[in-house]
């Protein structure tokens, strides 16, 4: 992700760790390694799971060995599952401390630092970058909401990837023009300060010259799915209440609400993106 000011965060409870942590605690003090599996119920902070992540290695067609570029990569879940299920290697990017911090914590536990690298910085930026490379595939999962400036992270995008490689993303987008009450639960809830609708995002990445691009809208999915996680917290809400305090459990609630509401409008869509750098 990219820097927001910090007003944006305020409110974005899925990002205030200490529930994730509280909820680890057992795990992280058991005496045997941890493997990718136990950890995601916690740390995959996108939709579906290893669904979502075995369907992206399908449509990339990622082989063992493959060069794999995270951008947006959260607590590392995904990184840590593609590494040990299709045996590549991930670079993990996160610009958010914590975030990148237990990350890095979590791998480390799963003995899967040789194959999985954390590295914080800004999305933006990266071109340059010491450890920068060329990669196979660049995923990115629901985390290019959050950054406005489309033009110029494509263009990264395109630079990271070498010739004829591919990425897959996953993102939310305006199915119809959204109403002001939309747009600030967007911004103030969400950090999505701003959401294009399918042509204007089909014309950033033409732009960047990412070509052969797939179009596949994923609303009907993750609907249910994000309808499905707040009420099953709110079903929960004492038990959570216990464990993370009432403050923090109020939030998460209030952050799930949101978003399911804003899939139930109709305003808000999410998609699966494919293609891929010309070469």
């Amino acid at each position: 992700m990219t820097e927001q000011p910090s007003s944006r965060f305020d409110d974005m409870a899925l990002y205030d760790l200490q529930h994730v942590r509280n909820a680890l605690t057992p795990l992280l003090t058991r005496p045997t390694p941890l493997t990718p599996d136990d950890l995601e119920p916690y740390d995959q902070l996108h939709y579906l799971g290893h669904r979502a992540l075995d369907n992206a290695a399908a449509r990339l067609g990622v082989a063992p060995g493959a060069e794999i570029v995270d951008i947006g990569a959260g607590l590392g879940g995904p990184a840590r599952y593609l590494a040990d299920r299709y045996e590549c290697r991930v670079t993990a990017v996160e610009l958010q401390q914590e975030l990148h911090e237990l990350s890095g914590e979590l791998t480390s536990l799963c003995g899967l630092s040789e194959r999985v690298r954390a590295v914080r910085a800004d999305a933006l930026t990266l071109r340059g970058a010491p450890w920068s490379r060329r990669y196979d595939h660049l995923i990115s999962l629901l985390a290019i909401l959050h950054i406005p400036r489309r033009e110029d992270l494509f263009d990264v995008f395109r630079d990271l990837l070498r010739p004829g490689a591919t990425f897959y993303l996953e993102d939310f987008y305006a199915r119809r023009p959204l109403t002001d009450r939309e747009r600030g639960d967007l911004a103030a809830l969400v950090a999505c300060p701003y959401l294009p609708d399918e042509a204007r995002y089909r014309e950033d990445l033409t732009r960047a010259g990412l070509t052969d691009v797939t179009w596949t809208d994923a609303t009907d999915l993750w609907a249910p799915w994000v309808h499905n996680r707040a009420e099953s917290f709110r079903q929960d809400y004492a038990k959570h209440a216990r464990l993370h305090g009432e403050p923090l459990a109020a939030r998460l609630l209030r952050f799930y609400d949101t978003v399911s509401g804003l899939f139930a409008g109709g305003g808000v869509g999410g998609v699966r993106l494919t293609g891929r750098r010309p070469g």
